[in-house]
Formats: structure tokens, C-alpha cells, sequence
């Protein structure tokens, strides 16, 4: 299984040196910056990747839904019942993927649809969080 973080310019290559820092170099786990320049050599590598590799699943993880990199990347949907594709991507989400990925050499539907649940649920507004915890130590201000 291979894990391909890619996005609009450097996002991606960035969210790999933090996945690095935190959990660990992962040779199973690319990042590619796509259209630095105009350049769109990223995506062909991806799909040649992709392409070359049928038997092996792929989770790509994208920037943006309806973003040239995503739109680029659902075509792999077409041809390779292989690839998961994910948008919206953020650290908790290829953090738990590559976690995963360490035990299983694929990740089931049910467990990507968790992780991405869980992944979603890492997506908090702090101040609310504090007025709610202020509010529930006996309605008072801390």
C-alpha cells in the first residue's frame, strides 16, 4: 500500500516533513507539489505510478475538492479500482492512514470511512470548546 499526499504547490511536500518529524519516515508514503511554475509533471508521475502498479492499493489524499489537482487525480478513478481518493486532506488524516498502513497492507472501506470520521472530528473551534468547559464547571467563568 503507498499513501500520495499531493496539493497545489508545497502543502503536501510540507505535510510529509511534519508526518517525518512526528510519526516517523515512511518509504510508503510520497508528497508531491503540483503546478510550482506551472508544472505538471507531479501529476504524471502520480498516474504513471498509479498506472504501473495495479496490484498494489493507492490512497491519494488532495488539497481541495473541485481543485485541478483533485479533478486530475479522480481521473485515475476511471481505470484503477485500486486508488481510494481523499480531499480535504489535514494531519490527522495522514497521520491515522500511515499509522495504519504500519499494521494492514490494505485499508478497508470501513476503516477509511473511520478514519476520516475521526479526521473530521480533529477539526474543533477551540474558543467554543473553552466557553463550553468554562460554562460546565458550575456555570462559571474560569
Amino acid at each position: 500500500m503507498r499513501i500520495i499526499l499531493i496539493s497545489h504547490s508545497n502543502m503536501a511536500v510540507g505535510m510529509k516533513d511534519t508526518l517525518n518529524m512526528i510519526v516517523g519516515d515512511d518509504k510508503n508514503i510520497v508528497a508531491y507539489a503540483a503546478y510550482i511554475n506551472g508544472s505538471t509533471a507531479e501529476i504524471t508521475k502520480v498516474k504513471k505510478m498509479v498506472e504501473e502498479s495495479s496490484d498494489e492499493q493507492f490512497i491519494i489524499l488532495t488539497d481541495l475538492l473541485g481543485g485541478s489537482v483533485n479533478n486530475e487525480m479522480i481521473q485515475l478513478l476511471k481505470n484503477n479500482n485500486n486508488v481510494k481518493l481523499i480531499t480535504g486532506m489535514n494531519l490527522p488524516l495522514a497521520m491515522q492512514l500511515q499509522l495504519k498502513s504500519q499494521t494492514v497492507e490494505r485499508i478497508s472501506d470501513n476503516d477509511l470511512k473511520s478514519i476520516i470520521a475521526d479526521s473530521r472530528e480533529a477539526l474543533t473551534d477551540i474558543n467554543e470548546l473553552l466557553k463550553e468547559e468554562r460554562m460546565s464547571v458550575n456555570d462559571q467563568i474560569l
